[in-house]
């Protein structure tokens, strides 16, 4: 049996509706939060899921029994939207089922192209918003903070410890300014990491002047992998640091003070490259997600970074060396409970699998006590 159609038809919508360029300039775009499970989707998100099938199925009955909606809520809705639009979404064509409208078809194909340009900010703004909130509701002084470089294994310790019942307070910020922080007492862990080989041995003497070994522990937190993140496919054939200062090239820097700024800098001396002729080596982000979030919109080519965060974001990597990250905090600290679960933690199973699933990362003797030079 036929579907029930209302009284107007198709030929009716599309006589009625004039394309207005007020209106589509009225239009605007929100995001919202989601808190795990299948969200209920909104009319509009309904509406391109429709136009796709119908697109697919050249059948508005057929859309409307694949979306789960009578034919009378399918017609409806896209009555609604062509008000809206003030301009037709579909075709209807005798015999020959019913086809999307240009209008219709551009809207799916800019649906789809904002959203995948958009949906690395997005995840960079929610692990920034989780961040922050975290912090919100952590006790101020009554639980270890750390204060340290960005890193995805570390990123890893608060949920793991909050479920042990021992929270801890983790802030990002550079290598330079967390050991400063430490050193000021402003937190009782800093994070920092430092690369293998001579570069090491140079960039720790940057860190030195925080380190006390005999009132200190050096603990070792994982080995990761520092390269170049690139675009997917690497389209700008990018194969080392002085490809960087190709005229062609827009760089995204990391913040001053931060140990993979540190290293890039070290590299371009190495190279004989001045920082000046690196397009973007002003341009900076907090975290290596960010760069990486930056490079998947498009709007730079390259940033250094660790491989893990360019896999997180589908960025091509280009291996530069391998660096050890560390955790330092005041040896008489290590008696309190808290710190005893953090380092069993460290050398626990479970932690070191979570480790070792991200590109790039080995845990490389987590929560073992490592020495305080770097030859």
């Amino acid at each position: 049996m036929a579907p029930h159609r209302p009284s107007r038809t198709i030929g009716k919508i599309v006589g009625d509706t004039n394309m207005s360029s007020d209106s589509i300039k009225g239009m605007a775009l929100a995001c919202s939060w989601t808190f795990g499970g299948t969200p209920a989707l909104p009319e509009e998100a309904r509406l391109l899921g429709l136009l796709e099938r119908i697109r697919r199925t050249g059948s508005i009955a057929s859309a409307a029994r694949e979306a789960g909606i009578s034919y009378r809520n399918a017609w409806g809705m896209l009555a609604r939207w062509e008000t809206n639009f003030g301009h037709p979404l579909l075709i209807p064509a005798r015999g020959l089922g019913t086809r999307l409208t240009p209008f219709a078809t551009r809207l799916l194909e800019l649906d789809a192209q904002i959203r995948e340009q958009l949906a690395p900010q997005l995840a960079a703004a929610a692990e920034q918003m989780a961040q922050g909130l975290a912090e919100a509701v952590a006790p101020a002084r009554a639980v270890p903070r750390i204060h340290a470089s960005h890193d995805l294994a570390l990123a890893l310790l608060p949920a793991r410890m909050a479920k042990q019942g021992q929270p801890v307070d983790l802030q990002f910020h550079g290598s330079l300014e967390s050991l400063a922080s430490f050193a000021e007492g402003r937190c009782e862990i800093a994070g920092f990491h430092c690369p293998e080989g001579a570069v090491g041995a140079t960039l720790w003497q940057q860190y030195k002047p925080y380190l006390r070994p005999r009132q200190q522990v050096l603990i070792r937190l994982a080995k990761r992998s520092q390269g170049i993140m690139v675009a997917p496919g690497n389209p700008k054939k990018l194969r080392g640091i002085r490809d960087l200062a190709r005229a062609n090239v827009r760089f995204l820097n990391r913040q001053s003070g931060a140990g993979t700024r540190l290293l890039l800098d070290w590299l371009l001396r190495e190279n004989g490259i001045a920082a000046q002729t690196i397009a973007g080596y002003g341009d900076v982000e907090m975290t290596h997600s960010a760069v990486a979030a930056m490079i998947a919109s498009g709007h730079a080519d390259a940033g250094l970074g660790v491989e893990a965060a360019a896999r997180q974001f589908g960025l091509g990597f280009v291996p530069l060396l391998k660096e050890d990250y560390f955790l330092v905090t005041r040896r008489d600290q290590l008696r309190q409970p808290a710190f005893e679960s953090l380092l069993a933690l460290l050398k626990g199973n479970g932690f070191r699998r979570a480790v070792r699933a991200l590109p790039g990362y080995e845990p490389a003797g987590s929560g073992t006590e490592a020495p305080f030079s770097r030859d």
